[in-house]
């Protein structure tokens, strides 16, 4: 085995990708403020998600089924063995539909039950949402420098860095930096903690699993407990996601869709309950950047929260402000024009939220037919959820096609070829009417 997992680095994914750094720009904290609230300030019909008709919201029931038949054929095809499309708008679930199989080769079909491993989608169903909830409670300050919570982090030149620029994906970290050689967990982490930074600090943005796996870790340093108990305590559970988990217990597993092998073929697949990502699963599965698993449902309760401005129902998660910088543009020293080149490139150097990834004109998840301030998350084993403000609407596409093996441009550019979740999301767009 080798000593450990390779280190990825920026000048290696710029030489293959092209992409340049731009200047630096650095916006301010985003004021604290109460955490609940008894106003609902917001344009939405409804906060909390019911079930209706698309006529009922203003969609064309015949095409929002045309697009959901592509997510359907695509499974019989064998793109992926499985997956689950949900529709809101206004606050109304106008179509849930599953299709295909939890496992590949297996004639076990796919309900919209199924829970999926949602990797990446972890950054802000857990990670962001909770570093602004401690942001919120005055225990963490987006201007702090992280070595204040982490002290080792400062190795390497990395005192200046702030909390911020590891939520906007600016920190200065490499996209990530492996060791599997050992099972040795606090040997890890100081691997981790150590990293040196890759471009200045503030002059680009460079999407970044390391920096959210330190985010959780720091996090939990802050909170003091891990980040599954308080994800669960804090977010799923008011919002009544019952179904969202990191490490699903036993009684789940069988609902899980399986991916597989593992991202460094540590583990063959099928891999069914357990984080696809093998230096995830190597520190115990419950991360910052990957681990969280759920239904489609689920996510899109908590995409309705954000949509609603930090609310669902009467249970209040975030102020507005603080929703707001999460799907702002936080990153103004890079522009769309110069990153979003083709689909890696729109991962990892595109401008970013907080957590957020935000809708742009060419290779964006969202398709070429969102409005303007949309924003979502994508997971690597083939998850999305988009959310389109203007329109009220709402789009989540869960699929077990599973990450790439090895994670790379033409297997990110292959994996969304595949999936297609931007030719969905033009086609739900294409059913709105009014």
């Amino acid at each position: 085995m080798e000593e450990h997992g390779p280190r990825i680095s920026r000048s290696a994914l710029a030489r293959m990708t092209g992409a340049t750094a731009l200047g630096l720009a650095v916006a301010p904290e985003v004021a604290s403020a109460s955490r609940r609230g008894t106003s609902h300030d917001h344009l939405h019909r409804s906060s909390v998600l019911t079930n209706g008709r698309a006529g009922d919201v203003g969609m064309d029931a015949d095409a929002l089924e045309d697009a959901f038949a592509r997510v359907g054929r695509r499974a019989t095809d064998g793109r992926y063995p499985g997956a689950v499309a949900l529709v809101a708008r206004r606050g109304v679930v106008v179509g849930e539909r599953a299709f295909g199989v939890r496992l590949a080769g297996s004639t076990e079909a796919t309900t919209i039950d199924t829970l999926y491993d949602l990797e990446s989608m972890t950054k802000v169903l857990a990670t962001a949402t909770a570093a602004m909830m401690l942001v919120d409670r005055g225990k963490l300050s987006l201007t702090a420098p992280v070595a204040k919570y982490l002290p080792n982090f400062a190795t390497n030149g990395k005192g200046n860095v702030l909390v911020r620029d590891l939520l906007r994906y600016s920190s200065g970290l490499p996209v990530d930096n492996q060791k599997v050689d050992t099972d040795d967990i606090d040997a890890i982490w100081a691997f981790m903690e150590e990293t040196p930074l890759e471009y200045p600090t503030g002059s680009m943005v460079e999407y970044s699993d390391l920096g959210y796996r330190l985010l959780g870790r720091l996090i939990e340093k802050v909170a003091g407990k891990d980040l599954d108990t308080f994800s669960k305590h804090e977010i799923w559970g008011p919002l009544g996601m019952t179904d969202t988990t990191y490490n699903p217990a036993a009684a789940l597993v069988p609902r899980c869709a399986a991916t597989g092998p593992g991202s460094l073929n540590l583990r063959p697949g099928p891999l069914r309950g357990s984080v696809q990502d093998d230096q995830d699963w190597k520190v115990g599965g419950i991360v910052g950047c990957d681990g969280a698993f759920a239904t489609a449902r689920n996510v899109a309760i908590f995409s309705q929260m954000i949509l609603n401005g930090g609310h669902y129902g009467d249970v209040r998660i975030l102020p507005k402000k603080l929703v707001a910088s999460m799907v702002a543009n936080q990153t103004p020293q890079v522009t769309e024009a110069a990153t979003d080149q083709d689909p890696t490139t729109n991962l990892l150097f595109t401008p970013k939220g907080y957590g957020f990834e935000l809708w742009t004109h060419r290779f964006s998840p969202g398709g070429m037919r969102l409005t303007p301030g949309s924003y979502g998350k994508s997971g690597g084993a083939g998850t999305f959820m988009w959310i389109d403000p203007k329109r009220e609407l709402i789009t989540v596409l869960l699929t077990n096609h599973g990450l790439p093996v090895p994670f790379d441009q033409p297997g990110w550019n292959l994996l969304m070829d595949s999936v297609a979740v931007a030719e969905f999301n033009d086609g739900v767009v294409n059913a709105v009417r009014e």
